[in-house]
């Protein structure tokens, strides 16, 4: 039943050259929650830490402060539950602040993830500047997720990270959803992951 939902947008794919602040504030935004942020400080250079100080939502900053920024968290070798909270914390700010209006128009369609992965270019290019998505629809209620050109992919927190941000957010349309990274498929600058998802309205949040 494998086919392309969501092709590639481009070709050739160009390297993520920017991020949005905004996805870094938020990011460490959940890393004081979490009580980490003196060591994630300690884990900066004298550089890096002076220029994501002096970060602004709203702005675009070189990817390379974003690998800094992951690279810096993945030091701290967190335990993998904790980096799924932060993930998770980090999507539910986003999900939010930023992808609020394109989430919303895939609701008044249905609580279903397809709809919401129609809009997966929108959402990226909303927070990364070059890369690319592709999904393939491998069941009704599994979809395998490639973004390449992904710099960030190099650091193990960030993938980890990365998986619970897409199943929390895939959980905003299911009633339970699930990630795992699929290494053979994956490299220094692709993250690839499966998604499922049990059907039905999604958890209470209120």
């Amino acid at each position: 039943m494998n086919h392309v939902f969501l092709p590639f947008s481009r070709s050739p794919v160009e390297p993520v050259t920017e991020v949005r602040s905004t996805l870094l504030l938020a990011g460490i935004q959940s890393v004081r929650a979490q009580g980490l942020y003196p060591q994630y400080s300690d884990a900066l250079s004298p550089e890096v830490r002076e220029r994501i100080m002096g970060l602004v939502g709203g702005i675009w900053v070189p990817v390379e402060l974003a690998v800094a920024h992951y690279s810096a968290m993945d030091r701290l070798a967190i335990d993998r539950l904790t980096i799924e909270a932060l993930g998770a914390e980090v999507a539910e700010r986003t999900w939010k602040h930023i992808l609020a209006p394109v989430f919303a128009r895939a609701k008044r369609i249905g609580p279903k993830p397809w709809e919401a992965f129609s809009h997966t270019h929108e959402t990226v290019k909303l927070n990364w500047r070059g890369g690319d998505v592709q999904i393939t629809k491998e069941g009704e209620t599994h979809a395998l997720y490639e973004w390449v050109g992904q710099p960030c992919a190099n650091v193990p927190y960030f993938v980890t990270s990365f998986g619970s941000f897409m199943r929390a957010l895939t959980n905003l349309f299911s009633s339970r959803a699930y990630s795992s990274v699929l290494p053979e498929r994956s490299s220094p600058t692709t993250i690839a992951l499966r998604l499922s998802w049990a059907e039905g309205p999604p958890p209470d949040r209120a």
